[in-house]
């Protein structure tokens, strides 16, 4: 019985277990298959599958408009005023589903955080008016709805000004200010210095920084990422490991975060969980029909080969099979239907590395899917089959995965 005669059962998330099938072949190569006991879908009513979202997108970057960036002043750490902004979402499944945030709701308490704004930030009034557009103010303040697990990521993306000084990102405890409560971890992005400085402030003092290189010049796009782990935080820029940062502070004490100073932030999401690869899973209602995307966030083995990507009908059929091979300096595409393989494209450079990370997007229109690697376009792939029914996803080979949204 294959995986998808399990379509119409109730799925047991809990006790869901891999097991090998006969390899296919494609092209020559090996690729291996996996069923499993129980196809992973969800109830319907789960609208909102285990993505913890602020904003999918700033507007700015919705439009594909370049924000203009003004100057900043450097941050007042000790005198930031708290303005929460609470996240959407629901714990983390099988499948993270972006939740939708209410872009009124937004604005309307940006405007309020931004009145409330300590007049020693001394914000420019044109970066006051960005932050409107783009829905985050710097100060920005959030609190997190649950308990920062391990296995998930805080995802900051945005620009520094010609003239940045310093930005800092920090995890509070309580709340999120600067009055006393413990900062599990304080990241500080220091361009007078060229570094970044991390620490904790705990039982009324600061510890020991840890400081690095900082990879950043000012003016630069920015994408920093915090994934938490047991004993340890990763500390990612531009998608490369940068820092491991041992907990000093209990991980389960972090409640909320802020970001300070000189940057103009447009993206920030917290999310994903550990995925284990092989990895399958069923998509849930509609499925990923036309005018739905796929975000897959993964980063390659350092000695890997090769991994894959299958979108799946219920029958059986590989709508896409994305295959990126180190061992080729290619990715493939191709489809698998009726148990036959189809002629493969190849065409492109591979922009992918061995152990630095990538986020994929695959989006379904009526024609074709149109995949992008790292918000670029890589390729178009015109669909074979109907793609009406894509009910299904594999995830195997060389990869660690560390989200999936579907939006």
């Amino acid at each position: 019985m294959s995986a998808y005669d399990h379509f119409e059962q109730e799925p047991d998330l809990e006790n869901t277990e891999f097991s090998s099938s006969a390899a296919k072949t494609e092209g020559g190569h090996e690729t291996d298959y996996y069923s499993r006991t129980h196809y992973g879908f969800e109830n319907e009513d789960h609208d909102a599958l285990g993505a913890h979202v602020l904003s999918a997108i700033g507007e700015n970057e919705a439009t594909g408009v370049e924000p203009e960036i003004g100057a900043l002043t450097p941050e007042v750490l000790d005198q930031a005023p708290e303005a929460e902004d609470k996240f959407a979402g629901a714990p983390g499944l099988d499948l993270d589903e972006m939740a939708a945030v209410n872009d009124k709701k937004h604005k309307e308490e940006n405007a309020s955080n931004l009145n409330e704004t300590n007049p020693d930030d001394q914000l420019s009034e044109k970066v006051n008016e960005m932050a409107l557009e783009t829905q985050y103010p710097i100060p920005y303040r959030s609190k997190l709805v649950e308990q920062f697990e391990p296995g998930q990521t805080l995802i900051i993306k945005g620009k520094t000004a010609e003239d940045s000084v310093r930005f800092t990102v920090n995890l509070h405890t309580a709340s999120a200010d600067f009055s006393g409560n413990d900062v599990p971890l304080h990241i500080s992005v220091r361009f007078d210095e060229g570094k970044i400085v991390c620490n904790t402030f705990t039982k009324g003092e600061w510890g020991k920084e840890e400081r690095k290189s900082n990879p950043w010049k000012k003016g630069d796009d920015i994408d920093l990422r915090i994934r938490a782990h047991d004993s340890k935080f990763q500390i990612f820029a531009d998608q490369k490991e940068i820092k491991e940062y041992e907990h000093r502070v209990p991980l389960s004490s972090v409640s909320h975060f802020s970001i300070d100073g000189d940057v103009f932030i447009t993206h920030v999401h917290w999310g994903g969980k550990y995925y284990p690869v092989p990895y399958e899973s069923g998509i849930p209602g509609e499925g990923l029909a036309p005018g739905k995307t796929l975000l897959i966030f993964g980063t390659p083995e350092k000695k890997g080969k090769r991994f894959h990507i299958n979108l799946l009908k219920k029958n059986g059929d590989i709508a896409l099979h994305f295959n990126p091979r180190f061992d080729e300096k290619a990715i493939v595409r191709n489809s698998l239907i009726s148990n036959e393989w189809g002629n493969e494209e190849r065409e492109g450079k591979i922009p992918l590395e061995k152990g630095i990370g990538f986020d994929l997007k695959i989006v379904n229109e009526e024609y074709a899917f149109q995949i992008f690697l790292n918000e670029e376009r890589f390729c178009t792939y015109a669909h074979r089959l109907e793609p009406h029914d894509l009910h299904g996803l594999q995830i195997g080979g060389d990869v660690e995965i560390s989200g999936i949204q579907i939006f």
